[in-house]
């Protein structure tokens, strides 16, 4: 999944698409792989050894994204295409299924106008609520609410560290 929408966001910024290298360690019948994705002229290097070469490619894109998405959606192009793209949405599902927690549960109420509606979306997450920045449509207040909670659950280092 990270290493798509990597793929996705360097396509969509026109940068060049990100290159792996690799270091394998270990005997033959039991190797180890760390990896360091370079994007937009950053490298970024998995957190540990894994037993596939793919496994270490993922871990080494999802800290590309983490790191990108850091610096929130108006600090750079990277940033604003990852907004753009729903990353947080996933960060959000992935990180809490691998802690085990419930999914993200999105609550999302319309205002206005018929021909000019307005969306607020609030997440609940781990016990606790957030609430997006209105959008014009259902998707954007989503997105918006989900990097709020990203946003907030990243600083205090919540679960996120896992």
């Amino acid at each position: 999944m990270f290493k798509n929408q990597l793929q996705e966001l360097a396509q969509r910024s026109c940068f060049n698409l990100p290159s792996y290298a690799c270091i394998r360690e270990g005997p033959d019948h039991a190797p180890r792989f760390k990896a360091t994705v370079t994007f937009n002229g950053e490298s970024f290097e998995s957190p540990g050894f894994y037993p596939t070469l793919r496994q270490a490619e993922h871990a080494a894109a999802e800290v590309a994204l983490n790191e990108l998405s850091k610096r929130g959606p108006s600090s750079s192009l990277a940033a604003k295409v990852l907004d753009e793209t729903g990353i947080y949405k996933n960060l959000l599902q992935e990180t809490a299924h691998r802690a085990g927690l419930k999914l993200p549960m999105y609550t999302t109420i319309r205002s206005g106008p018929g021909h000019t509606p307005t969306f607020t979306c609030t997440v609940e997450l781990a016990g606790r609520i957030f609430t997006g920045n209105p959008g014009k449509t259902k998707k954007q207040a989503q997105k918006n609410a989900a990097m709020v909670a990203w946003s907030e659950l990243k600083q205090r280092e919540y679960f996120l560290c896992l």
